[in-house]
């Protein structure tokens, strides 16, 4: 989007990706760029080679950050001639129970977060639509194009009114979640005033020992009303946003626990409203 928020953001590392094993696909926005001329380079799928794209075709009435997918590879033989369609990144959320989540992490979170960044694609790499009619036609595209990867996928309710395409993988991966330091930090904190995002940093020593706490809904208090989004507050490592009382005291327990690790992390208003808050 062309309107940026202008906010300078402190970067820390961050110390391991996600314990989940990681995916191959491409990054959003690495699209191959090819025309019709060069189609005869991307025979995998099938001889019979063409440029009309089928995902296109479908998604063509919905506004770009409303669909998001990502592909390992283009399938031209079934129409889909690029990798990534729609939204590099989102944020949404859904139901506990949905995902799987065992007792101690679905009475704490009424939603989990699902979400994609430029650059950090979540290990299990779910795809999303808020169509559910266009997203299952899409599903039965990439299911015929290649059974073995898409055909076990299946769709995950969403808090946009759509839902996300998920395998075994990724909803397994939430099965054994259990809560954690950060969880015990934040427990007389209001989860629906702040939202934590990012890889696991506990392998040395730190407390996050997955990618998300907290579940404020960005979409409606920062990325509409300001023509923004998750793309745009990351700058490179985003750890929390919103409510800047409880971002900071976010920051306070973090440095308590590990000083040498979380010094550095600020929190930062956005020049919009100062109401709002990055943690960087």
């Amino acid at each position: 989007m062309k309107h940026r928020i202008s906010i300078t953001l402190a970067a820390i590392s961050v110390a391991a990706m996600l314990t989940f094993t990681s995916c191959k696909k491409e990054q959003p926005g690495s699209n191959t760029g090819r025309d019709g001329n060069n189609d005869q380079a991307y025979t995998g799928v099938s001889t019979a080679i063409t440029s009309f794209d089928r995902i296109d075709a479908i998604v063509k009435d919905l506004s770009l950050d409303s669909y998001s997918f990502s592909f390992d590879k283009a399938m031209p033989g079934a129409g889909v001639t690029k990798t990534s369609y729609g939204a590099n990144n989102y944020l949404v959320y859904a139901d506990p129970q949905d995902v799987i989540c065992p007792d101690p992490i679905r009475f704490r979170y009424k939603k989990i977060a699902i979400w994609k960044r430029p650059n950090f694609i979540q290990p299990t790499c779910p795809d999303m639509a808020i169509d559910i009619n266009k997203l299952t036609q899409v599903q039965d595209i990439i299911a015929k194009a290649d059974p073995a990867q898409y055909g076990a996928l299946r769709g995950i309710k969403i808090s946009n009114g759509g839902a996300a395409l998920a395998g075994d993988k990724f909803i397994k991966s939430y099965a054994n979640l259990q809560l954690d330091k950060v969880d015990a930090m934040t427990k007389d904190l209001d989860p629906s005033r702040f939202v934590l995002l990012g890889a696991a940093d506990n392998i040395y020593g730190g407390a996050f020992t997955r990618g998300f706490y907290g579940y404020a809904d960005l979409n409606a208090l920062v990325f509409k009303p300001y023509r923004t989004n998750l793309g745009d507050l990351i700058k490179p490592t985003l750890k929390g946003c919103f409510d800047p009382i409880i971002l900071n005291v976010i920051r306070e327990r973090l440095v308590q626990f590990n000083s040498r690790m979380y010094n550095g992390l600020t929190v930062t208003p956005l020049e919009q409203n100062k109401s709002f808050a990055v943690l960087n």
